[in-house]
């Protein structure tokens, strides 16, 4: 069996070529604008102290919207951004809404609240909302910083240690 088909004229393949490499350059100019420089002790604590501001929000399924939305007039790393903002994946998630439930109650009342099926049938969902929005209000900032602290810390650790010895990777 045969090919019978003509081969791609040079032009038809440069121009081929030139488009693929083309569409590349766009891409990697997409990443570079998303990472948005030089990985520095405070551009990473930043990077991660947003997306866990963002993250610990219940605006589930606009996470990577605000933190495109964020990152990218500040310059900030927004892959690091994201990966913060995961936080509130399946397995955290409710342990950040009954952070924020309680905090939100201890702000607003001064006690936590009791989160128990019998409270909810008498109060409804309506006070738990409230003291979730309440909550998020302290409670994301708050985990903002301590994440952004430990990030720049880890970083500035580790960037010392490379300076002192050059053989850690």
């Amino acid at each position: 069996m045969t090919d019978d088909a003509p081969a791609p004229s040079p032009a038809k393949a440069s121009r081929g070529k030139a488009a693929r490499l083309a569409v590349v350059g766009r891409l990697r100019g997409a990443w570079t604008r998303l990472r948005g420089g030089k990985l520095t002790p405070g551009r990473a604590a930043a990077s991660v102290a947003i997306g866990l501001l963002i993250g610990a929000t219940p605006l589930y399924g606009f996470h990577l919207i605000l933190v495109v939305g964020v990152c990218l007039p500040l310059r900030l790393d927004a892959p690091v951004a994201y990966l913060a903002a995961n936080i509130s994946n399946p397995f955290f998630a409710p342990f950040l809404s009954l952070a924020e439930i309680e905090t939100g109650a201890f702000v607003r009342s001064g006690a936590f609240l009791p989160l128990t099926p019998e409270v909810i049938r008498t109060h409804g969902i309506a006070p738990f909302l409230r003291d979730a929005l309440v909550g998020t209000a302290f409670f994301a900032p708050a985990l903002a910083a301590v994440g952004g602290a430990l990030t720049w810390a880890s970083v500035a650790l580790v960037r010392a240690l490379r300076r002192k010895r050059p053989d850690v990777p």
